[in-house]
């Protein structure tokens, strides 16, 4: 039988909580700003609500996805999107206060636009 909830949350939360975290696309990050519980609580809960083999098959999906960590999300993006990017030299990227764009030829004069 599972354990009493915390006072503070419903079963309709509680089963609320159950769904988010079984979502693939569902940080933890957004179950916290929902329901204030961290990722340890989370895991407790789940542990505390689901059967034993629920549980572990949760924790499988679980550990270690990116998808349920947004700072994993955003590096994993980040790295990702800097391996598309075309080889260049070193220093491709970085740019100094002191560089200036190249002058571009202006094809434009008073009689074109008239």
């Amino acid at each position: 039988m599972p354990t009493p909830l915390p006072n503070r949350l419903s079963e309709a939360d509680v089963s609320s909580i159950i769904g988010m975290a079984w979502q693939d696309d569902t940080p933890f990050e957004a179950i916290a700003l929902q329901f204030g519980l961290r990722e340890g609580e989370v895991i407790a809960l789940m542990r505390e609500q689901l059967k034993t083999r629920s549980f572990r098959v949760w924790r499988m999906r679980v550990r270690g996805r990116v998808a349920k960590h947004q700072n994993k999300q955003h590096t994993r993006q980040l790295q990702e999107h800097q391996a598309s990017l075309p080889a260049a030299s070193p220093g491709w990227l970085q740019t100094t206060e002191t560089d200036t764009p190249a002058a571009l030829p202006c094809t434009v004069s008073a009689a074109s636009l008239r």
